[in-house]
């Protein structure tokens, strides 16, 4: 019945749950999700977490390979985070291409990045104008419920700090 009423009336159903501060999980609104954190997953990459906040679970693998800097920024490298959501995490995404959910987690995720100057993108140079190191960012979800971007940034950020160093 409460799924009926969410998807009939989303906006009276957050709203009476914000009239009694709560919650429709139960959490109190100024309560965070539990978050759990584990490092260096996967052997086979440079660099790896699996990130759990709340039932949202990512999974990031990070491959470091050599390559020619962009033009237009010849001292830096790069990172290119990728974001899938696969039919595995959610019943609302299908097979095929990545969803539009997706590629805006994507995009998301790398503006994040950008923006925050979390990294240090000069330090990925090796050789001015001539070899740098790019970073392929390959973050999974495995269960979807809510808090993607946190739990993608915390996964990401944990395999960067773990194993590309």
């Amino acid at each position: 019945m409460a799924k009926q009423y969410k998807t009939l009336h989303p906006q009276k159903y957050y709203r009476d749950y914000l009239a009694h501060n709560i919650r429709p999980d139960g959490r109190d609104l100024d309560s965070f999700r539990p978050a759990v954190l584990s490092c260096g997953s996967i052997s086979t990459a440079n660099g790896s977490a699996i990130a759990k906040i709340g039932q949202t679970t990512v999974v990031c693998g990070i491959k470091a390979e050599l390559c020619q800097p962009k033009a237009d920024k010849p001292e830096e490298g790069f990172i290119i985070p990728s974001v899938e959501l696969p039919p595995l995490c959610s019943s609302k995404f299908k097979p095929g291409p990545p969803s539009v959910e997706a590629q805006i987690a994507t995009r998301l995720l790398a503006d994040i990045i950008e923006n925050s100057e979390c990294i240090n993108t000069k330090k990925l140079c090796i050789t001015k104008e001539k070899l740098v190191w790019c970073l392929y960012a390959d973050l999974i979800c495995l269960d979807h419920d809510g808090a993607l971007i946190d739990a993608c940034v915390l996964a990401l950020m944990a395999a960067l700090r773990t194993g590309v160093t």
